[in-house]
């Protein structure tokens, strides 16, 4: 029986196969080990808008980013603000965190406030609007609303700021900021007509050299996936988020959120499952590792710490088989029978 087959009769005895084929199925399709790794930075300006993102892999996010540097560019031009501005975003990705918003006006700098610590580097060559962020996603609609409030009260932020630490979220900081209560306000604020202008603006996934496939644009506080080949686009779906989008082999895997995922095939131009909810999603903490295996059928994996005995981290792998559109949601439950 080759690999295909194997798999094909895997899923349709619904995990009926011994331990023995489970472990040999978990040794052919994923040798996934969890090193060590170092979060970075992604820096990019567009205008007169700086942003930079810190995360700790190529998340969806930072696309967002670069998205909300776009629009907030485009937002400091109708509001005449020709200034420096600094939008730094500090995604912690490890699970969830409510976002908390720093607005000050200064030159960007964190001291690190834990021994060792560099001396905080300007992130700005001068003064200018910053605002800080800190959350597992970013709202592009909530950030655009504390940039529209910072330029046109940028002397009161001046005024009002204070230095402040925050020692949460793996953040150790001493930062300029003013109250950050103020963002409810903020927030809970009247959307204001340029706001409701710039929501309305049709702009792209940053991707360069892109020329056909999966894609999508940002309007209205949606992500609309299209399908673009040569000139022409057809559209998928309207997400209300994205986590992440993977392509293998002629299937793309569009993951709204860290659990739910559809399947779309390039041939059919479609998107050819239902929406499918990964078990145990909150115990991973990065993109997911996806391998064709051969046919139709496809790996899906992370590792994460349990409290369960035995070796360290724990790694889970799904099998999903497209054509019947199915799923074996974790090869270790069929070890355990």
């Amino acid at each position: 029986m080759d690999i295909d087959n194997c798999l094909y009769s895997v899923v349709a005895s619904n995990m009926r196969k011994t331990k023995n084929i489970a472990f040999s199925l978990i040794l052919l399709f994923t040798s996934m080990t969890v090193a060590a790794h170092q979060d970075f930075w992604v820096v990019t300006e567009s205008g007169n808008v700086k942003t930079r993102i810190k995360t700790g892999y190529q998340y969806e996010e930072i696309k967002k980013v670069l998205l909300i540097g776009e629009l907030a560019e485009l937002l400091a031009k109708k509001l005449n603000y020709n200034e420096p501005i600094l939008l730094d975003f500090n995604h912690y990705y490890v699970g969830t965190a409510e976002p908390i918003y720093f607005l000050s006006f200064d030159n960007g700098t964190i001291k690190y406030n834990y021994d060792g610590a560099r001396k905080g580097q300007p992130l700005l060559s001068g003064k200018g609007i910053v605002v800080r962020q800190v959350s597992s996603e970013f709202d592009i609609v909530n950030t655009l609303k504390m940039l529209e409030y910072s330029i046109n009260n940028w002397k009161t932020i001046k005024k009002e700021q204070k230095r402040i630490e925050y020692n949460e979220n793996y953040c150790n900081w001493i930062i300029n900021s003013i109250d950050t209560n103020k963002s409810i306000d903020i927030l809970d604020s009247k959307e204001t007509e340029i706001i409701r202008e710039i929501r309305n603006t049709k702009i792209y996934r940053p991707e360069k050299d892109f020329k056909s496939g999966i894609t999508y644009y940002w309007q209205n506080d949606k992500y609309n996936i299209v399908f673009k080949n040569k000139n022409k686009e057809e559209f998928v779906a309207s997400l209300n988020s994205i986590y992440d989008i993977q392509q293998k082999w002629n299937t793309i895997f569009i993951f709204e959120t860290p659990a739910d995922f559809s399947v779309f095939d390039t041939y059919k131009k479609k998107i050819v499952s239902k929406k499918w909810t990964i078990k145990n999603a909150e115990r991973n903490y990065r993109p997911y590792d996806i391998n064709h295996i051969g046919g139709d059928k496809f790996s899906i994996s992370f590792s994460h710490y349990s409290k369960e005995p035995g070796i360290q981290p724990k790694n889970q792998i799904f099998i999903y088989a497209k054509y019947e559109d199915k799923i074996i949601q974790d090869l270790n439950e069929i070890m355990k029978e």
